[in-house]
């Protein structure tokens, strides 16, 4: 979940992720509002199995490698019959949530 740039309201998405030792691997769109969302506050919350946590977006120093990492992790998770490499064209964002676990 994200916060609303414009309106401060909560804004909830469903997208494919996959986890890599404390951070949640997305694909970002420079259209979509949750990154657009993301972008202004880089403060999240994520639900998984009904468990919420709360994430920080961090800066992708090089975006060809990390998203190459990404899809990588998402043809482990979701099958390479479904993860195509169109994945890493051009326009394609990777965006590096860290996932901030309390015990």
């Amino acid at each position: 979940m994200t916060r609303g740039r414009r309106s401060g309201r909560p804004h909830t998405v469903t997208l494919w992720s996959a986890y890599d030792d404390g951070v949640l691997w997305l694909r970002g769109d420079a259209d979509a509002d949750w990154y657009r969302n993301l972008s202004a506050d880089p403060n999240c919350r994520i639900r998984v199995d009904g468990m919420e946590v709360a994430g920080f977006r961090e800066e992708v120093v090089d975006e060809a490698a990390a998203l190459r990492r990404l899809v990588e992790l998402w043809r482990a998770k979701y099958g390479a019959e479904w993860v195509g490499d169109w994945y890493v064209e051009r326009g394609r964002i990777p965006v590096r949530v860290r996932v901030m676990l309390t015990h």
